[in-house]
């Protein structure tokens, strides 16, 4: 009889996402179906587009989860072993607390999976499932097996083609568990193993070109590197987009060839104006003082920006706020995320702010989680920071804003659509959550 295999992508709280699609399919766990051993039967259950059948019982479960979603994994986890299936835990989240994991699984992987994968995998075929997998280095990236895109119905996403193109961060900001997941050494593909999977990618309906978002944490980590792939894209006729730390857009050179090789979106980490914040985060390679000449490169070469802001740290004043809404509409950055900072286990601050009694002990274990601010900020209070956070995406999702900002040129439209959907959508929520806040505040943490 032929072994069954369930890879699980869960969701925050089993929610299905916008319209009911999924934003980006589950690269992970298709990266861990292409290294299941052949003669198993392997299924991916993603959460954002479907719901989980528990009637369905396979023999082994594989769960990859981040600290957002870790409650629901463990709930999953649960539900599979009171019905006789076991259970492997995996993921971020995971990896940085694999005791807390193990109380849910009968074992689980930390760090990166795919190699040890198939031992994984024939363990639990012969019974003697070990507690804890560790690879001993980080594995090879050079020319990685193709995701199993058959196993998922990419119409069911709005963006199937996602791709990965590196490994790691050369950075060690105080706030990212990256480093501690995927290392500090960048492990780049071969250019030629990117290409032939993005050649394999479907295209869209509209311009029939293929939309491929590369989910690197930094996609020009090395510049040398990044001009030889975008000169690689220019004739595949791609629109992508990706993240890039600020300094992408020091060379000109850089920016131009990801312009013509279809960048038409970036995910920019920006983080703080405040110096003293920078230093303490521990982020030395963003230079706020060429913060707006980098944006007006972009723009020339109309490559749109969704800036990333996050408040909390022991250096900000209510100041801060004020001081980023008039930076953000002024530059007319096109999208703008702004968070509440948040010390993630396995990550510096978390190390830090326990050991000054400051935060939650496990505050991730309560579903509800991001509804308030999880540790003591210096500054403000814990409501103050949720507060004006929440006021600042008010502000700078106004209409007013929204107009000011808009560059009513090129693909306008989809950019309006976005600002007025996320006006709708996040700040919305943003104020169920203030509420919650509101009526918590005298509890404190």
């Amino acid at each position: 009889m032929r072994v069954k295999v369930h890879l699980i992508a869960p969701t925050k709280n089993g929610e299905r996402y916008l319209f009911n699609k999924g934003l980006l399919a589950p690269l992970g766990v298709m990266y861990l179906a292409a290294h299941t051993p052949e003669g198993v039967d392997v299924k991916i259950i993603d959460e954002s587009v479907e719901p989980i059948d528990f009637t369905q019982i396979p023999d082994l479960v594989g769960i990859s989860t981040m600290t957002a979603t870790a409650p629901r994994a463990y709930d999953i986890a649960d539900m599979y072993r009171s019905k006789g299936a076991k259970v492997v835990l995996g993921g971020i989240h995971a990896s940085m607390l694999p005791s807390e994991a193990l109380g849910h699984a009968d074992a689980v992987v930390t760090g990166e999976a795919e190699e040890i994968w198939p031992t994984v995998v024939a363990d639990a075929q012969d019974g003697r499932l070990q507690s804890i997998y560790r690879s001993d280095e980080f594995p090879d990236f050079d020319r990685p097996a193709l995701p199993r895109r058959d196993l998922i119905d990419a119409k069911r996403y709005w963006s199937a083609n996602v791709v990965q193109t590196a490994r790691g961060c050369p950075h060690h900001c105080n706030f990212c568990s990256v480093t501690t997941f995927n290392g500090r050494r960048v492990r780049m593909r071969a250019v030629d193993s990117v290409l032939e999977e993005v050649e394999t990618l479907s295209r869209g309906n509209l311009f029939r070109k293929r939309v491929v978002p590369f989910i690197d944490d930094n996609i020009a980590a090395s510049p040398r590197r990044a001009k030889e792939l975008f000169k690689a894209l220019i004739p595949m006729k791609v629109v992508w987009g990706s993240q890039a730390s600020i300094t992408f857009a020091e060379d000109e050179e850089l920016v131009a060839l990801a312009a013509e090789s279809g960048c038409r979106f970036l995910f920019v980490g920006l983080e703080t104006l405040s110096h003293g914040t920078i230093k303490e985060m521990g982020k030395n390679q963003n230079s706020i003082e060429e913060y707006e000449s980098a944006l007006k490169l972009l723009k020339k070469y109309k490559i749109p920006v969704m800036g990333a802001f996050v408040f909390g740290f022991d250096n900000d004043d209510e100041s801060a706020f004020s001081e980023t809404l008039k930076f953000a509409i002024d530059n007319k950055i096109q999208v703008a995320q702004f968070a509440n900072l948040t010390p993630y286990p396995g990550t510096r601050l978390h190390q830090s702010l326990t050991e000054e009694g400051r935060v939650r002990q496990d505050f991730w274990l309560d579903p509800s989680w991001d509804g308030k601010v999880q540790f003591e900020p210096m500054k403000m209070t814990p409501a103050q920071l949720f507060a004006n956070t929440h006021q600042l995406h008010r502000d700078f999702y106004s209409y007013h804003s929204i107009l000011k900002r808009m560059s009513w040129r090129g693909h306008w439209p989809y950019w309006l659509a976005f600002n007025l959907l996320y006006r709708q959508t996040v700040v919305a929520a943003r104020s169920k959550e203030l509420a919650f806040t509101d009526t918590a505040a005298e509890t404190g943490l």
